[in-house]
């Protein structure tokens, strides 16, 4: 679930910024809410400091009660992650310093009134790659934490003889005390996984050969066999998409 947090006290503003992130998730297979607040309040500080999930925050320096760069500070002193981004809106570009977006995380100060699609669409581009590159499967097992990224993950397969699953990377094996169901929803809203079997999910994007008749799916020098008959066509038209630009969305 990504949050988009809108902090405007001008309701043509708040409309427009609602307008481009419904254009820009238009291109996204992921969920996603819009929360507004007009001023600054408790209320809001306690919303915000119980959010989960990966959140963009959109600040208007001029807002009544507290500006946008003091709700940043506030933000910053519970939220220091990759899954908390913070979007300077302002009608005064002049104010943009660079100690700012150091100090506070920022991804970008943005100004109201100079190309203000496009220069938001580009920051929740570069959000968005953050956010994918910054998932990750974590599992508590055997007395240890495995912290696995997405992005390493090229399938997950249940074990024929054992009750486990088996996460294969380029250069490890994990062992996860788990069924495939459960996995599979901890996945369903990153479009890079694919359940090409009932007993394996794999990621599209690390596929670099598929051949439906034997039939054995690739990822350079690792492969799986898990392919039923009826998700073949599907995979196949997964493979044959240009990932490079759909992960930029």
């Amino acid at each position: 679930m990504i949050n988009f947090i809108i902090y405007e006290d001008e309701i043509y503003f708040y409309k427009l910024y609602r307008s481009i992130i419904h254009k820009f998730m238009g291109t996204s297979d992921d969920s996603y809410k819009i929360y507004h607040f007009k001023e600054y309040s408790d209320k809001m500080i306690y919303f915000i400091k119980n959010l989960s999930g990966q959140n963009i925050y959109i600040l208007d320096i001029e807002v009544k009660g507290k500006s946008g760069i003091d709700l940043a500070r506030e933000i910053r002193k519970y939220k220091r992650s990759t899954d908390d981004q913070i979007i300077i809106a302002t009608a005064h570009q002049d104010l943009v310093e660079n100690a700012f977006h150091r100090k506070l995380l920022m991804v970008d100060f943005i100004s109201k009134f100079d190309a203000l699609e496009e220069m938001l669409i580009s920051s929740f581009r570069e959000i968005y790659i953050s956010f994918n590159e910054s998932k990750v499967l974590s599992y508590k097992q055997d007395g240890e934490i495995i912290r696995i990224p997405y992005k390493d993950i090229l399938f997950i397969e249940k074990d024929k003889c054992e009750d486990c699953l088996y996460i294969e990377t380029y250069d490890n094996k994990y062992k996860y005390k788990s069924n495939i169901t459960k996995v599979e929803k901890m996945l369903a809203n990153d479009k890079r996984f694919f359940k090409s079997h009932r007993s394996c999910i794999v990621n599209v994007y690390e596929i670099t050969k598929l051949n439906t008749g034997i039939p054995v799916i690739w990822f350079k020098d690792k492969y799986t066999n898990c392919l039923a008959r009826d998700k073949k066509k599907e995979l196949e038209e997964l493979c044959l998409i240009d990932w490079r630009d759909k992960r930029e969305f």
